[in-house]
């Protein structure tokens, strides 16, 4: 009898130690599983400086309407005039060039967005070169030939990023203002009536402003690197530049007013610029001058 009691009390002992420890075990928090710890995306955000290389190629019109007022008075030799034609439309005047500079901007990305600025300047030798001609009137031998060139020395933007990141890759858009600066000739023959009358050659200089658009892709292949591809189009419009010369003529009469005081033409010009670019560009941390 006294063994059945003390069995009875070593089962009982034993269930209760496996209920408290079932009871103890459905308590416990469960574990946590950790997974892989996730990498930040690149950020475009920072302050960048760099340099480009690249090729351009531009088209000029050109148009002079004052001219054929000059010739023809050139040509009333003697009372009677031999009227020139207003002419056919010149030729343009087209060339591409190898171009090479630098640039500097801003970004910063909010999401996916990515929003900045950027300035460049670019040097090129953009050198085109046209004519003009202008024939007699009523099919006679007296004609007037203008020819003109534009030389670009460099050309410089000032525009507004704004661009979709995926990662390292950075897809953009750009607009904003576009300069460049030409050298400008004008070399004139105005032959009628047995006369030879030139003028020039004549120059001129000056730094025409426009607009540009542009787009591109950029590849960050290092956290402080990055590579820039893209295409820019600026457009300066119709422009007259001034020039002065005093007639020079051969043969036996001279061109009457036109030998002793400078004849002024104003030729329009009307310019466009495409330019392809691949650059270099260093971007500096975060927290440098801005951020």
């Amino acid at each position: 009898m006294g063994n059945i009691r003390l069995a009875a009390l070593a089962v009982a002992g034993v269930l209760g130690f496996t209920a408290h420890s079932s009871a103890a075990d459905l308590a416990a928090p469960l574990p946590v599983i950790k997974g892989p710890v996730a990498v930040s995306a690149f950020d475009w955000s920072g302050v960048y400086i760099g340099g480009h290389i690249g090729g351009g190629w531009t088209k000029n019109t050109f148009a002079d309407p004052g001219a054929t007022a000059i010739f023809n008075s050139c040509c009333n030799i003697g009372g009677t005039p031999s009227p020139l034609s207003g002419g056919a439309a010149a030729t343009d005047a087209n060339t591409s060039s190898f171009l090479g500079g630098v640039q500097a901007g801003w970004m910063y990305q909010i999401g996916r967005l990515v929003v900045g600025g950027e300035l460049d300047w670019t040097w090129t030798r953009l050198n085109a070169s046209g004519a003009g001609f202008y024939p007699d009137c009523c099919g006679g031998p007296d004609f007037a030939n203008e020819l003109y060139g534009v030389n670009t020395k460099w050309t410089a933007t000032a525009t507004t990023i704004i661009g979709v990141a995926r990662d390292r890759v950075l897809f953009y858009g750009r607009a904003g203002a576009a300069w460049a600066h030409n050298d400008y000739n004008l070399a004139i023959v105005d032959s009628c009536s047995g006369l030879i009358c030139t003028f020039g050659p004549m120059t001129a200089s000056d730094t025409v402003v426009g607009w540009t658009v542009a787009t591109g892709v950029r590849w960050a292949f290092a956290n402080s690197w990055f590579l820039d591809l893209h295409y820019d189009f600026m457009d300066f419009g119709s422009k007259a530049q001034n020039f002065s010369a005093v007639c020079v003529s051969s043969g036996a009469a001279t061109c009457p007013g036109h030998n002793t005081a400078a004849s002024t033409f104003n030729p329009i010009f009307d310019q466009r610029i495409s330019e392809v670019k691949v650059g270099l560009n260093y971007k500096f941390p975060a927290g440098f001058l801005f951020w």
